[in-house]
């Protein structure tokens, strides 16, 4: 097998890229190749061109999944999806779960000491300040928790703010990371001051230690590692595994949540501890691995580039990255073992006391981090695959060093065949100019935002979609508002589709035909071009436009139906219409149909509303027998539990509707009451009749975008209110003041002798006014008049 580097297309690659079953060929497609920084073509190892394997690395379980992580596994299953359905390529998708948990200690620590005690805050006390030296250098670690607010508020002043630490240009990850810190710490002190004062004696008991837990215990955690790790029993795999099962099973429920497809395979790394270990054994064989006096085996980069590999060739500018590579090897690059070069990465640890491990020819050791994934992959997919994926931070080390260590695992001296063909990276979901991560604890998790409405898995995934899968996002109030109206527009699209006036043109007017063809090239075009999202969602867009822009009346209806089923395999193909296919035979999406137990009620009430609106607004007027036909129109007897608000607001609307039959302003009332039942009645139910013009009113669910008008409304009329009672309040005050006569106003004892209008000639010393002080009196005399002759003029109504 060749690697893909050039832009050529074997017949392979044009046989896969040429089924396309929305109609047409398509062009050749080409993918965003991490390994060619390019578009490359896609031609698989496939001799048929029909096979695709694909392994993506999956999360670590040991928290809730994050928002971070729908960006990746939503993104990647926005391609899968793309290659399945679109391009009709038989996809093996493989995913890893590493399932090690670090917990053990902390959660036996809390069985142990189910209350505060002085010995639980005595340890909590050790652990903040060990926390505080490691993580929190400008701090003391001895400082007491009560005045941490205090001094880390000056010792951390300018980041902060937002500025970013000494020798950094900008504020980003770096100081992300030390806000967690901070945060982290925060939380530990607030939990041992209140604990130190006695806050754990007012309440329940119980309550407040499952508060205290959860806020030291990301201090706990690695203090008790150091003090008792070496305690635990390294070959109980079950005690590593315990948490992980559960948040590996939240994980999946959360990507299903999202309509993330379940992979084809999944794998574990404690149930691939052997085959790693014999996968480090044969790189040591071929020599491009060697073993330290700790037991420890690390990878040997000059010799695999002596013989003739290249090494890091994702992220060449990244090499000599001490940070990233420090990171990459977590605990051990603070070993002191000799390495024969500086960049060469572990493929075994030997294990410290308390970590799990397996059997080795170099004792007990657990595998390091890059290794894990090369032989989980290999022993699924075998020698080479076609594409292997991930978030953008991955590439170096993690997928550097696994492309390195798996083509030496591989290593044939006859030939050099490239191990992954094709490297697809996912951008990161960025808030305030940091990406999301659970490392830097500046994350939302999926079920809150799900559980909050925050989000919906269709408003996300629109999100993702339209900021294409290898570029950064970052959310913003714009695009989120972009997504939304993507969202309403094509929801409208389809509510409109539902109505059966909607395919009874006369079908004069064949140009929407044309337009639907021209999109489908488009959308074409784009996804053949490295699964441009971006594109087809504008292309769909302007899709819709132009129908919306047409003459109904005159439009053919095969091509009305035939517009609006390629709207919806698009949509299905991407993900946003549940378990729905892109072969489906029903068009539109779920969630813009009103509840199957409200229709038997929703329809009638609509029906009556229509035909005594439409008399009320016209020339003639509502007739008493106009309403009285119309209101013989009900619902069902029988009224279902979930039915019954539903069926309350068509008997009230029938009722008030009635009671008008003898009112002389009856026009007036009908339609105060059809405003009434569509803007408030059905809205708080999460119903809306949209009326239109010469139709009956759309019996649809309000959408977001409603809710948003209707609070900003309702907004701009509180504020109306208040500004009108700010206005009359300051009008009464100002009529207050004219209670006091103007001719009692002066008489003080600031003067001594006034005139008959009662203004002062003389001060209290006997002296008297001056003119240019006579002046202003008169002045302010005058405006008391007419203010008390105001106040007199309301007191008389």
């Amino acid at each position: 097998m060749r690697r893909v580097i050039v832009d050529d297309v074997s017949p392979a690659a044009a046989l896969a890229a040429a089924s396309d079953p929305f109609g047409g060929s398509s062009p050749p497609l080409k993918v965003w190749n991490s390994l060619t920084k390019s578009k490359t073509p896609f031609i698989p190892i496939d001799p048929a061109g029909k096979k695709v394997t694909w392994y993506a690395c999956g999360p670590t379980v040991y928290d809730d999944a994050h928002l971070g992580h729908a960006r990746n596994y939503v993104s990647t299953d926005i391609i899968r999806r793309i290659m399945r359905d679109y391009f009709k390529f038989d996809v093996n998708f493989v995913m890893n779960i590493t399932d090690v948990d670090d917990k053990h200690l902390f959660n036996e620590f809390v069985g142990i000491n189910p209350t505060i005690t002085p010995e639980v805050i005595d340890t909590a006390k050790k652990a903040y300040s060990a926390y505080l030296k490691k993580n929190l250098g400008e701090l003391d670690p001895a400082l007491p928790p009560a005045q941490y607010k205090a001094e880390v508020e000056k010792a951390y002043a300018t980041v902060l703010s937002g500025g970013a630490l000494p020798g950094n240009e900008k504020a980003g990850d770096d100081e992300a990371k030390v806000k967690m810190h901070i945060k982290t710490a925060s939380s530990a002190a607030e939990a041992l001051k209140d604990a130190e004062t006695g806050a754990s004696k007012a309440g329940d008991a119980a309550t407040f230690a499952e508060a205290f837990y959860t806020n030291v215990q990301d201090v706990i955690l690695p203090y008790l590692d150091a003090l008792k790790g070496a305690s635990i029993d390294a070959d109980d795999y079950g005690i590593f595994t315990k948490l992980t099962k559960k948040y590996e099973d939240r994980f999946l429920n959360d990507m299903r949540d999202l309509n993330v497809l379940d992979p084809d395979a999944l794998t574990r790394v404690t149930e691939y501890g052997a085959e790693i270990a014999d996968f480090v054994e044969r790189i040591v064989k071929n020599k491009f691995g060697y073993v330290t006096d700790d037991g420890s085996v690390y990878f040997d980069i000059n010799a695999f580039e002596n013989a003739g590999h290249s090494y890091a060739r994702l992220a060449p500018w990244s090499r000599s990255d001490n940070k990233l590579a420090a990171e990459g090897e977590g605990s051990l690059a603070s070993k002191t073992t000799v390495k024969r070069g500086a960049s060469d990465f572990a493929l075994w640890k030997s294990s410290k006391p308390g970590e799990p491990s397996w059997a080795s020819s170099w004792g007990k050791g657990r595998p390091g981090w890059h290794i894990e994934c090369s032989a989980m992959a290999s022993a699924r997919l075998g020698q080479q695959m076609d594409i292997h994926s991930g978030g953008i931070d991955l590439a170096f080390p993690h997928h550097d060093n696994e492309l390195a260590q798996s083509e030496a695992y591989w290593h044939d001296p006859c030939k050099h065949e490239q191990w992954v063909n094709y490297f697809l990276h996912m951008g990161h979901l960025s808030i305030a100019g940091s990406k999301m991560s659970k490392s830097l604890k500046n994350f939302t998790t999926i079920r809150e935002a799900l559980d909050r409405k925050d989000w919906t898995p269709r408003s996300l995934r629109i999100v993702f979609l339209l900021g294409g899968w290898k570029e950064g996002i970052e959310i913003t109030d714009e695009l989120v508002s972009t997504g939304t109206s993507w969202e309403d527009k094509v929801s409208n699209f389809f509510l409109k589709m539902k109505d059966p006036a909607a395919m009874q043109g006369s079908g004069s007017d064949t140009s929407l035909a044309a337009d639907l063809e021209a999109a489908k090239s488009a959308v074409d075009n784009h996804l053949c071009d490295s699964f441009n999202t971006v594109g087809v969602m504008q292309s769909i867009s302007e899709l819709i436009t132009k129908y919306n822009s047409a003459d109904k009346a005159t439009l053919n209806p095969k091509d009305v139906e035939a517009t609006a089923r390629f709207v919806t395999s698009i949509v299905n193909l991407f993900g946003l219409n549940g378990n729905a296919t892109v072969d489906s035979t029903e068009i539109g999406w779920s969630g813009i149909d009103v509840p199957e137990e409200a229709k038997p009620f929703l329809f009638p009430l609509s029906t009556i509303r229509d035909t005594v609106r439409q008399a009320a607004r016209s020339k003639e007027g509502i007739s008493s027998s106009q309403i009285a036909e119309a209101v013989k129109l009900e619902g069902p007897q029988d009224v279902s539990e979930a039915a019954k608000p539903y069926a309350e607001v068509l008997t009230n609307f029938r009722t008030k509707i009635s009671s008008l039959q003898s009112s002389e302003s009856a026009g007036k009332e009908v339609l105060a009451l059809c405003d009434r039942v569509r803007d408030i009645d059905l809205f708080d139910l999460g119903i809306y009749l949209e009326d239109r013009d010469n139709l009956p009113a759309l019996v649809r669910p309000v959408t977001r975008e409603m809710i948003q008008a209707r609070e900003e409304k309702e907004a701009r009329a509180r504020q109306k209110q208040l500004e009108k009672q700010k206005r009359e309040q300051e009008a009464l005050k100002q009529l207050e003041k004219g209670k006091l006569s103007h001719l009692e106003m002066f008489r003080t004892n600031e003067y001594s002798a006034w005139d008959d209008e009662g203004l002062p000639t003389h001060d209290a010393a006997g002296e008297e006014i001056t003119k240019s002080r006579a002046k202003k009196l008169r002045k302010d005399w005058e405006r008391q008049k007419k203010a008390h002759e105001a106040w007199t003029t309301a007191q008389a109504k």
